[in-house]
């Protein structure tokens, strides 16, 4: 057994991608009996503490321990985190690394591997290699800050092949590649749910509904989805196409970024008269986002960056065995196939991007075809699997 310590920047109740991943799969690491502790943000604690003892003891999950320690993540937090491998006589810390989920104004997260030498082992999960903003003009020092924690570290994951390549050329720290699995676990398949939230969003029968999951920033191309949606012809087999937005609309992380980004695209929404074609579900719990995904006709992920498994979103999609419309990767992934578990559109058309929509509406063969697909490629990125390398990565260290 290992004592695991797992440092994350966002943890449920935040809204986040990296948080959801770390609840997964500390979840599943702790089934193969490890004990686990979660150091994380104040706001990740579940409940109001009464007392200033309550502030300071660990949160029980049941599967782990949750430290909801860390105000802001300064050069202090540093300290905290390791305070709390000593206490609790921790063998590895895994800092799950998103800039924007650390302030991206703070280097601070990415010194821990320096300074938990002699202290535990550290593994840094990189879910993207994106610098932290630090100060105007900051130019290569972003860099150094991501490239210096890699090298710092004891060990290395990537989730996706066009890291690990990029990686391989700057450092010799021992790197693997385990992908993530799907930050919603898919409910059970339920009809009358599934009519109940489409009655609840006014669509009948023969409405086709388009389903967006994610956070809204510039990186996901949800504007160019609604440049799509005005291009579209509602006649398209005697159906009205429709959208929804599933989840939280911000997150927790970058919600600046996020919120001026989505303040456009409502703007964008009521300039082409689509406001009552667009639907938001607003944050919901995951057996809700889950019924909403089960509920769309065609999933639609139009990434600026290509298709990615590094994506929550994606393989959320594939793990509820929806048909997927997304864009193409920045590099071939083995994994994903055009036609065959995806259909891919070239990055920011929205023209390309709505011709795909037309077409995969009005084939029914086709989107049994990537349903199919897609249940086959998520069973490669189940958490068992996950945690499995995951373990034995951390115990090779």
């Amino acid at each position: 057994m290992q004592k695991i310590g797992f440092v994350t920047g966002e943890y449920p109740p935040m809204e986040g991608g990296v948080g959801a991943f770390t609840e997964q799969v500390a979840r599943a690491v702790a089934a193969l009996g490890h004990e686990v502790h979660i150091i994380s943000d104040k706001r990740s604690r579940p409940f109001v503490a009464k007392d200033w003892r309550a502030l300071s003891a660990p949160v029980d999950l049941g599967f782990a321990q949750l430290h909801p320690i860390i105000k802001k993540w300064n050069w202090k937090a540093i300290g905290q985190v390791a305070d709390t491998a000593v206490h609790y006589d921790l063998d590895l810390i895994n800092i799950q690394y998103q800039a924007a989920a650390y302030d991206m104004n703070r280097p601070a997260i990415n010194f821990l591997p320096w300074r938990l030498h002699g202290v535990a082992k550290t593994a840094v999960t990189f879910h993207d290699l994106r610098t932290p903003y630090l100060f105007p003009k900051a130019g290569k020092l972003r860099q150094t800050a991501v490239f210096g924690m890699a090298k710092c570290a004891d060990g290395i994951i990537v989730t996706n092949a066009v890291d690990k390549d990029r990686l391989h050329t700057l450092v010799d720290t021992p790197l693997i590649q385990i992908p993530i699995g799907s930050n919603i676990i898919p409910a059970a398949l339920d009809a009358e749910a599934i009519k109940a939230v489409r009655d609840k969003l006014g669509l009948d029968d023969e409405t086709f509904l388009l389903g967006y999951f994610g956070f809204l920033n510039e990186t996901k191309g949800a504007d160019t989805l609604l440049q799509a949606m005005e291009k579209l012809d509602n006649g398209l087999s005697n159906a009205h196409v429709h959208l929804v937005f599933i989840g939280g609309q911000t997150g927790s992380s970058d919600g600046n970024n996020n919120a001026h980004f989505l303040r456009d695209l409502h703007r964008q929404i009521d300039d082409a008269g689509l406001t009552e074609r667009v639907h938001w579900t607003g944050f919901v719990d995951d057996a809700d986002v889950s019924t909403y995904l089960y509920a769309a006709d065609l999933m639609v992920m139009p990434y600026r960056d290509g298709a990615s498994l590094r994506r929550g979103t994606l393989m959320a999609a594939l793990a509820h065995k929806r048909p997927l419309l997304t864009t193409t990767p920045s590099s071939p992934i083995p994994e994903l196939t055009d036609g065959k578990n995806a259909h891919f559109v070239p990055a920011s058309d929205a023209n390309a991007l709505a011709d795909a929509i037309q077409k995969i509406a009005s084939d029914d063969n086709c989107r049994r075809r990537l349903a199919t697909g897609a249940a086959q490629t998520a069973a490669l990125f189940t958490w068992d699997k996950i945690a499995q390398q995951t373990a034995v990565f951390f115990q090779s260290l």
